[in-house]
């Protein structure tokens, strides 16, 4: 057996794969292998031809620190929507079933837990990372704001669901701990 060595991040992805020995599969790993060696050089290529990369979110919490669990289980149908919303529009309270990004393209949002009370306003340019499973509402500003937000849901789940009871909660002074 042929042993190929190589040292870029993406060879190290398949080393867990070296005590695979399979004759149909050696072969198929050997070719995986010299097509990662040889796409490394061209990625160090396209960024000297101006292609650049920016890690805009990468998060295991919430905007309030609150963990996320588990990714839905079922068939993966990730989702990109672009919310627009007029000045001065606020949210009903609601809940996201699955981990979410949103990022403010454009105004002013302003998140608020229903339990706690906790706030926190992002501006154009900032990432918001979602709840999951808590009530939450937002609101715009005077400017507005357009959001693209990604869902990392599955097939035949909701986006969203509206949270109908929450407004009892978010008025209950003995849950607010946080209210600015």
């Amino acid at each position: 057996m042929t042993t190929i060595r190589l040292s870029t991040p993406h060879a190290r992805a398949l080393r867990p794969l070296h005590n695979l020995r399979h004759p149909l599969l050696s072969p198929f790993l050997a070719g995986a292998a010299l097509l990662i060696a040889a796409a490394a050089p061209a990625v160090a290529d396209d960024r000297r031809a101006g292609i650049s990369t920016e890690t805009l979110a990468k998060s295991a919490t919430a905007w309030d620190q609150t963990g996320y669990a588990a990714y839905p289980s079922g068939t993966p149908e990730p989702t990109l929507v672009r919310i627009t919303l007029a000045p001065n529009t606020r949210l009903d309270w609601h809940t996201h079933p699955m981990p979410a990004i949103g990022y403010v393209a454009s105004g002013h949002l302003t998140v608020e837990r229903a339990d706690n009370g906790a706030q926190r306003a992002f501006v154009a340019g900032q990432t918001v990372t979602e709840l999951v499973d808590v009530p939450h509402r937002g609101w715009s500003s005077d400017a507005g704001a357009e959001l693209l937000v990604f869902y990392a849901g599955s097939v035949h789940q909701p986006l969203f669901l509206v949270s109908p009871d929450t407004e009892k909660l978010a008025q209950d002074e003995t849950v607010k701990t946080s209210r600015d």
